[in-house]
């Protein structure tokens, strides 16, 4: 649960924080958001202004590297859960 809150706080901060630096609309900064968390970078949307630049790099640092640890804890876990029903399937097929 803390891996998806984690997203979730990193989405819902980097929209406000690219509204307020950038002037962008809520769907843009929302957008923006999103790409540079996944690292897709389309370039359509972009900051215009200095600090909105500077934001955007150290937000890209900490976002990708908490986007990934998060996406690996929920892998895990569904690749935890997933073996356990294999297990358990095992276990009462008596093999």
């Amino acid at each position: 649960m803390l891996a998806i809150f984690s997203l979730a706080v990193l989405l819902v901060f980097g929209t406000f924080l690219f509204q307020i630096i950038e002037d962008f609309s809520a769907v843009d900064a929302f957008y923006f958001t999103g790409m540079t968390m996944l690292t897709v970078g389309y370039g359509d949307v972009v900051p215009h202004t200095n600090t909105g630049k500077i934001a955007a790099v150290v937000f890209a640092f900490l976002a990708v590297g908490i986007a990934l640890y998060s996406i690996n804890i929920i892998a895990r876990l569904a690749f935890r859960h997933r073996l356990e029903d294999i297990r358990w399937l095992t276990k009462k097929s008596g093999r």
